[in-house]
């Protein structure tokens, strides 16, 4: 019932918004006449190149190029720069809780610590928010603890209020300021473009691709599950895309589309492009859950509880980065078709160039820059318009290590060709145990093929797995006959072995990225017979003989 009040308030606020938004338009682009013969007003097409200037930050104009009929109907201009009054507030390890507002002037940048000689990080909130949320304090807190920077937070809250269609032309003059202070320090103070980091999230990722464009040399821009809405579908130059920095790193968490009040693209925009749990429904995110907002309610406080209730996957991506700061857990993402394919095990291993990469804060260390030091780009360039997938968990830490399971189905002669129902494991370590369900549904388990899957976990076994449980339940569906097995079928499950393999990055030199740990049947025959309700017990002993594997128990 809840969900379903919340979609609906959803869709009636964007049809609102779009209607208004017509409305509004009126006053700030003229209408075009199409074609020669037609002779009507529609008022989403300019006239013709349209041109507005805001003093030193220079112009902006709005062409055909910026309109859609159906991505980006309306276009308006930035309200003046003293209504969005973008401030610029740093921090640093000096002033780590009183931040200190800086200009693009000489006497704002000498009587505050900014050192040029630091790394500088941009934080850029988005639509409907402010740099007073707790997220921008977690994030610049996790920041400072990680390196000694240059932190500056971007305040644009005056723009960023609804309307929508209004707030993302705002971005646009947002983003000139922002290329206004860096190239700034950059012409006056010598900074180093490549030593600075945008981080922008939904409509302040696109603000970061604003300023990028303006900014030769940016060294990296991260969008946080950038804005779809206007956005999506749309060209380069309206939306955050590769050509903004030199690495483009994004996290979409989101993209479920906005009819289905998802905020977030799901489109590649960057060089690397993530897609944690198939970028659009997150673990943990489920409002139909009764206790989930009332507990964050109580733990984290009234903002965030209306975080969780009307954008919870939106958020996510800001949560995700935060925990990769300084985790000590990589967040490895694998190039894969699909996040099918992925579960299914059918990319793993990070084997050579881009087939693996760093999500979050340490993107910059991904495969590509290891393996090619002396052009790096080269590679993010073949990684541009592919799509990396991982999982992570339902809270923090949300990092987890990646496994790939894979049962190697015997088929003895008395064996049915295919059986039914559900398959766990125990994975045994002496780091640890994992227990995870290999079919989260009833599935088919063909004899004689090998079933592979992906699982997910906190636990890191280090690559060392000594044992594995095997539990099998066969299910009868009444509604397929075949399944039904009562005196006339074998239900048993006939196992050759277990290979687990862990997801790693590899180091420099290193050619591959995974442990692999094969185990075997401890009986005296090359499978285990696992019968209905029963285990089957697997051990690092392949290749010994029943002594030896019996001595290893």
């Amino acid at each position: 019932m809840v969900l379903t009040y919340v979609k609906v308030l959803g869709i009636l606020y964007l049809a609102t918004e779009l209607c208004t938004a017509g409305i509004l338009d009126v006053n700030w682009s003229r209408s075009d006449k199409i074609g020669i013969e037609v002779n009507l007003n529609l008022p989403w097409l300019p006239f013709e190149n349209e041109t507005r200037c805001y003093d030193e930050l220079g112009c902006l104009n709005i062409t055909r190029s910026w309109y859609h009929l159906i991505h980006r109907p309306f276009n308006v201009f930035p309200l003046p720069r003293s209504v969005i009054n973008t401030r610029f507030i740093l921090y640093t390890r000096l002033n780590p809780n009183e931040g200190q507002l800086v200009k693009a002037k000489n006497e704002s940048i000498e009587k505050s610590n900014f050192d040029v000689e630091k790394k500088t990080k941009f934080i850029i909130h988005g639509f409907i928010d402010t740099p007073l949320s707790n997220w921008v304090k977690d994030m610049r807190d996790e920041l400072l603890r990680a390196e000694n920077l240059n932190v500056i937070v971007v305040d644009w809250a005056g723009g960023s209020l609804p309307l929508y269609t209004q707030a993302t032309a705002n971005t646009r003059l947002v983003g000139l300021e922002i290329a206004n202070l860096i190239n700034y320090l950059v012409n006056n103070y010598d900074m180093d473009p490549k030593n600075v980091h945008i981080i922008g999230h939904s409509l302040g990722a696109h603000t970061a691709g604003y300023a990028g464009t303006l900014v030769p040399g940016l060294g990296r821009i991260t969008g946080l599950d950038p804005a779809e809405p206007y956005f999506q579908g749309m060209p380069a130059h309206v939306r955050l895309d590769p050509s903004d920095a030199d690495l483009v790193d994004v996290i979409h968490t989101d993209g479920k589309g906005i009819i289905f009040l998802g905020y977030g693209m799901s489109q590649p925009c960057g060089h690397l492009d993530f897609y944690p749990n198939d970028g659009k429904e997150q673990p943990g995110c489920d409002i139909t859950q009764t206790p989930l907002v009332p507990l964050t309610l109580i733990r984290d406080g009234l903002e965030e509880a209306s975080r969780v209730l009307v954008a919870c996957n939106h958020v996510r991506a800001i949560k995700l980065f935060i925990d990769s700061i300084n985790t000590q857990c990589p967040y490895i993402g694998r190039q894969c078709s699909s996040f099918k394919q992925f579960i299914a095990g059918k990319c793993f291993g990070c084997k050579n160039g881009m087939s693996c990469a760093v999500m979050g804060y340490k993107a910059d260390t991904s495969l590509g820059f290891l393996e090619n030091e002396v052009q790096p780009h080269a590679k993010l360039q073949e990684a541009v318009g592919n799509k990396y997938f991982l999982t992570t968990g339902r809270d923090y830490p949300f990092c987890q290590q990646i496994y790939r399971v894979s049962v190697d189905l015997a088929r003895p002669a008395y064996a049915e060709d295919w059986v039914q129902g559900r398959l766990k494991a125990s994975l045994y370590s002496p780091n640890g145990v994992i227990r995870a369900d290999l079919t989260p549904a009833e599935t088919k388990l063909e004899h004689g093929t090998t079933y592979t899957t992906v699982v997910a976990h906190s636990v890191d076994l280090a690559g060392s797995i000594r044992k594995v449980e095997l539990n099998w339940i066969y299910d009868m569906n009444v509604l397929e006959p075949k399944t039904l097995c009562l005196f006339w079928c074998n239900d048993h499950l006939y196992v050759r072995s277990v290979i687990v393999d862990q997801l790693e990055l590899p180091g420099r030199g290193k050619r591959d990225a995974k442990y692999s740990n094969r185990l075997c049947s401890k009986g005296k025959k090359d499978y285990a017979d696992i019968a209905n309700n029963g285990r089957g017990i697997f051990l690092d002993s392949c290749g010994l003989t029943a002594t030896e594997k019996n001595a290893k128990v």
